[in-house]
């Protein structure tokens, strides 16, 4: 009786090692192979004439045009990342918990089974009640759309062959400024500072 229990004990274990060490190995896989997928290199390869040239203002602007974008990209991919793969793991993990239930011929311990199920149960409303309080979803999609707002600025920069470069920067700030705002709270309930040129004109 003893030997049983103890082979039960560990066999349930041996599965909870398992099952964390797949989610682990999942994560860690998915999250270096979206690193080496192309984001933005046409926007790259367009700025970066005008990033090595002699005109030191127009330069400075296509760099940080450029580098708020990579860093806004890979924060997207990451937490993309991050979201859909607690969301996707859970998925599983609850579809997991109700099949083993229903096996009949690779556990046949019903204790085992439902201590199996049950773990994988709890796994599942761990990791989406850790991706809706951290808001993952928020965060990507907040630097998404920061991403795609610099990749037009940058553009934008490029048509008018960088032209009062330093204007730029005001709009560069601004998407920054809206990410961050997406990230803590709703833009609709929070009224981000106005430019100081907008406000001076304002109280003239």
């Amino acid at each position: 009786m003893i030997e049983r229990m103890s082979s039960s004990v560990g066999l349930r274990v041996l599965a909870c090692i398992l099952v964390l060490a797949v989610v682990t190995a999942s994560t860690w896989w998915f999250l270096e192979e979206r690193n080496t997928w192309p984001r933005g290199e046409a926007l790259g390869d367009a700025l970066r004439p005008v990033v090595e040239g002699k005109n030191s203002e127009q330069a400075l602007v296509a760099r940080a045009i450029w580098d708020n974008y990579l860093e806004t990209r890979s924060n997207a991919s990451r937490w993309s990342g991050v979201y859909w793969g607690f969301t996707f793991t859970a998925a599983v993990f609850s579809a997991l918990a109700a099949l083993i239930l229903k096996l009949e011929t690779f556990i046949k311990n019903e204790g085992a089974k439902k201590d199996l199920a049950a773990l994988l149960s709890v796994t599942a409303a761990l990791l989406i009640t850790i991706s809706s309080g951290g808001d993952f979803q928020r965060k990507w999609q907040a630097n998404r759309i920061a991403a795609a707002e610099l990749e037009r600025t940058g553009y934008e920069f490029l048509e008018n062959d960088g032209a009062d470069a330093r204007t730029y920067l005001a709009t560069v700030g601004q998407s920054l400024l809206r990410r961050h705002m997406a990230i803590v709270g709703s833009s609709e309930q929070r009224n981000p500072p106005q430019e100081p040129g907008k406000a001076a004109s304002q109280n003239k």
